[in-house]
C-alpha cells in the first residue's frame, strides 16, 4: 500500500473559545449556587402524608442544581489533569505503544525468525505522524470498539490521544483517512480543548446522563405525588413546568460549545489533509462512535460532512462562531416558554403574565453577564483573516471581514435591545387577582416569582403623578394626585391547597355538630407553603395553646383573634370541612387571613384538625403625589391533635 505524502500543517484560526466561556460564567455563579444548595437540603428529610409536596419540590430544586455540579466537576478536572488521565486510561484500557500487550513484533521478522519484509507496525506509523504535527503529544492504544480516537490530558503540560480499534482498522485500509481523524484530534490539542472536552470530560458526561436524571428525579417523584392524591400537588405544577423547560436550557450551551469545537477541529483537518479525505473518514467512521445519547456531544455526521465540503464559505465559517450565541438566545426563548404557563398555573391573567414574561426576558438581555461576555469574546476573537490556505484565495479577506462583523453583530444587537426601555414590568406585581378594569386593580400583589405557592415579603413601588397639585393646571394630560384612601382588601393567594368546595351549608348527618369544646394537645406538623419555616413554627406555637368550640350551628371558633370564624361547608361520616376569612384594616393597610380546615372526630377522646392558613397584608401610602404599595404573603399547612376540654 502506497503511503500518503507528508502533510504540512495549515494555519487556521478556530472558532471562539466557547468551552472556556461556559466554565468562566459558571464560576461567577458559584456563590449563589452554594446558597441554593444549602436551602435544598432541608426539603430532603423523610416525608409523610403532609410532606410529599415539600419533598418533591426539594427534588425539583436539586435537579436544577445537578448540572452545576457537573460544571464544578469540569473545573476540578482542570485542576487535576493527571488524575483524570489515569482514570480515563483505566476505564478504557488505554496502554502505551511499548506496553507488552501492545508492543509490535520485531520489524521484518516472523515468529520462526524468517524475514518477511512486513511494513512497520501501525503504532509506529501513528506515533511518528502525531510527533510530526504535535511533538509533545503522546499516543495510547486500546483494543475496544465504540470510539475511534479521543484526546485527554496526561498532566499539566502533557496531552494524549487515545486510539481505538476502529481507527486501527481504518489506518490499515485507508491510511489517508486515518490521518485525517488524527488531525481532527490534533486540532483539539492545538486549542487546549482536551482539558475541557474529550475522554473523561464532565461536560460530555452531563450530556449523556441528563435525560436519565430527568426521569429519575422529576418524572417519578411527581408521578408519585399525583398518584397519592396529595393536596399540595397543584403547588408543584409551576415548578415542574420550569424544570421541564430547563432540561434543554441546560444542554443548549454545553452542546453548542462542544459542537463548535468539533466543527473547528474538522476545519483544521480539512485545511491540512484536504476536504475530500476528511469526508471519506467521516463516512467510514459514521457508525463507529456508538452510544445513543453520547452522540449529542458530536454534531451529526451529515452536518459535519456538509460543513467540511463547504469549509471555505462564509456561512460555514460563521456557524461555529454563532452556535453559542444562538444557544444563549434560545435559552431566553425557553425561559419565556416556561415562565408563561408557570404564571398562568399560579392564577395570573394571561395578558398580565405575557407582559411580565416579556419584561423578564428584556431585563435578562442586559442584566446578565452572559451577553456582555459573549460580545467581549467576539470582539477579542482572532479574525479568520489569519488563515493561510495552500493556494491564494483573493476572496478570503472579504469573507473574514463578513464573518467577524456577523459574529459581533448578534450579541451587540441583543444587548442594545436589552438597554432600550421596551418592556417595563407591569405595575403592582403579577400574582394578585387583577380586575378587568385596570383602574380598579388592587394596588398590592404578592411577589413576582415563578416558584410554587405565594411568595413572601415582596414589595412593589409604583409612582403616579408628577408632583403637581391635583387642581393645578388645566392643560390636556394633567395628572391628579391619587387619593389617600386605604388599599382594597387583598385577594386570595393562588395555588393554595383546599379541603372545601361550595358555599357554607348546614351540618346534616355525620359527627355531632356540638356544642363541644376542645383544646390543642399537640402540633403534629407545620409546613410552610409560603414564607419561612420559622414563620410556620411561630404560627404553630400560637395554635398550640388554643381552645376550640364547635357550636350547634356547625361553626368552629377559637379563642385566638387571628383565627377567623370557620363555617361548615360539608359533613360526612368521619369529617367536617370548614372555611372562613377575616380582614383587619388600618388607615394605610389591610390584612386578610384565609383558613380552611378538616375536623375529624372519632369515637375516642381526641380529634384531628388539619388547617391551611394564608395571610396577605397590603400597605398603601401616598407621598408627594406618588403612590407606593407593598404586599407580603405567608401560608402554612398544619395538623393538630385536639382533646376534650373539660
Amino acid at each position: 500500500m502506497r503511503r500518503p505524502p507528508p502533510l504540512r500543517t495549515a494555519r487556521s484560526w478556530g472558532p471562539p473559545p466557547w468551552l472556556w466561556l461556559t466554565l468562566a460564567l459558571f464560576l461567577a455563579q458559584v456563590p449563589a449556587l452554594l446558597r441554593l444548595a444549602a436551602g435544598v437540603s432541608t426539603g430532603l428529610a423523610p416525608f409523610g402524608e403532609t410532606g410529599r409536596g415539600r419533598f418533591v419540590t426539594a427534588l425539583l430544586s436539586l435537579v436544577q442544581l445537578l448540572p452545576q455540579f457537573f460544571l464544578l466537576a469540569a473545573v476540578l478536572a482542570l485542576l487535576a489533569p493527571r488524575t483524570r488521565g489515569r482514570l480515563v486510561e483505566r476505564r478504557h484500557g488505554l496502554l502505551a505503544p511499548d506496553h507488552p500487550l501492545m508492543a509490535p513484533p520485531a520489524p521484518g521478522a516472523s515468529p520462526d525468525g524468517r524475514d518477511t519484509g512486513a511494513a512497520p507496525h501501525f503504532a509506529a506509523g501513528m506515533a511518528a505522524f502525531v510527533h510530526e504535527h504535535a511533538p509533545g503529544a503522546q499516543l495510547r492504544l486500546s483494543t475496544r470498539d465504540g470510539l475511534s480516537a479521543r484526546v485527554y490530558p496526561g498532566g499539566w503540560r502533557t496531552s494524549r490521544i487515545g486510539v481505538f480499534a476502529p481507527l486501527v482498522h481504518l489506518w490499515q485500509t485507508d491510511e489517508g483517512a486515518a490521518r485525517a481523524v488524527l488531525l481532527h484530534e490534533l486540532g483539539h490539542l492545538r486549542r487546549g480543548e482536551h482539558h475541557v472536552a474529550g475522554l473523561g470530560s464532565p461536560l460530555t458526561a452531563l450530556v449523556r446522563v441528563w435525560p436519565y436524571v430527568l426521569a429519575g428525579f422529576v418524572v417519578l417523584p411527581v408521578t408519585l405525588l399525583f398518584v397519592t392524591g396529595n393536596a399540595t400537588a397543584v403547588l408543584t405544577l409551576a415548578e415542574v413546568v420550569l424544570v421541564l423547560c430547563g432540561v434543554p436550557k441546560v444542554l443548549l450551551l454545553v452542546v453548542a460549545a462542544l459542537w463548535s469545537a468539533e466543527l473547528g477541529a474538522d476545519r483544521f483537518a480539512a485545511r491540512t489533509a484536504g476536504a475530500d479525505t476528511v469526508v471519506r473518514a467521516l463516512r467510514r467512521l459514521e457508525k463507529g462512535d456508538r452510544g445513543g445519547l453520547a452522540r449529542l456531544y458530536h454534531p451529526p455526521a451529515g452536518m459535519r460532512v456538509w460543513c467540511v465540503s463547504r469549509a471555505e464559505t462564509s456561512r460555514v465559517r460563521l456557524l461555529p462562531a454563532l452556535l453559542w450565541p444562538l444557544a444563549l438566545a434560545a435559552q431566553t426563548v425557553l425561559t419565556m416558554l416556561g415562565a408563561f404557563p408557570a404564571y398562568v398555573l399560579l392564577g395570573v391573567p394571561g395578558d398580565l403574565a405575557a407582559r411580565q414574561v416579556l419584561a423578564l426576558a428584556h431585563e435578562s438581555l442586559a442584566g446578565q453577564p452572559a451577553w456582555w461576555a459573549t460580545l467581549a469574546v467576539a470582539l477579542l476573537w482572532p479574525p479568520a483573516a489569519g488563515d493561510r490556505p495552500a493556494g491564494r484565495d483573493p476572496g478570503a479577506p472579504a469573507r473574514a471581514v463578513r464573518v467577524r462583523a456577523a459574529a459581533v453583530f448578534l450579541p451587540a444587537l441583543l444587548l442594545l435591545v436589552g438597554l432600550l426601555p421596551l418592556a417595563p414590568r407591569p405595575a403592582g406585581g403579577v400574582l394578585a387577582d387583577a380586575p378587568a378594569d385596570p383602574a380598579a386593580r388592587a394596588p398590592g400583589a404578592p411577589g413576582e416569582g415563578t416558584g410554587t405557592g405565594p411568595r413572601t415579603g415582596s414589595g412593589t413601588g409604583t409612582g403616579t403623578g408628577d408632583g403637581s397639585d391635583a387642581d393645578a393646571g388645566s392643560g390636556a394630560g394633567a395628572t391628579a394626585c391619587p387619593s389617600r384612601a386605604a388599599p382594597a382588601d387583598p385577594s386570595r393567594p393562588p395555588g393554595l391547597p383546599t379541603f372545601t368546595s361550595g358555599n357554607p351549608a348546614s351540618s346534616g348527618g355525620g359527627p355531632p355538630a356540638g356544642p363541644r369544646t376542645f383544646r390543642t394537645l399537640a402540633v403534629r406538623s407545620a409546613d410552610p407553603l409560603s414564607g419561612t419555616r420559622s414563620q410556620a413554627r411561630e404560627v404553630a406555637g400560637r395554635l398550640s395553646a388554643a381552645r376550640w368550640t364547635l357550636r350547634e350551628d356547625g361553626t368552629l371558633v377559637a379563642d385566638l383573634p387571628e383565627v377567623p370564624l370557620l363555617r361548615t361547608t360539608a359533613v360526612d361520616a368521619t369529617a367536617r370541612l370548614l372555611t372562613g376569612k377575616r380582614t383587619r384594616r388600618t388607615g394605610i393597610g389591610a390584612t386578610t387571613t384565609w383558613m380552611e380546615a378538616r375536623l375529624v372526630i372519632g369515637a375516642g377522646p381526641t380529634a384531628r384538625l388539619e388547617l391551611v392558613r394564608a395571610a396577605t397584608g397590603v400597605t398603601r401610602v401616598v407621598v408627594d403625589c406618588r403612590e407606593f404599595t407593598s404586599t407580603s404573603t405567608t401560608a402554612q399547612r398544619l395538623s393538630l391533635t385536639l382533646g376534650n376540654d373539660r
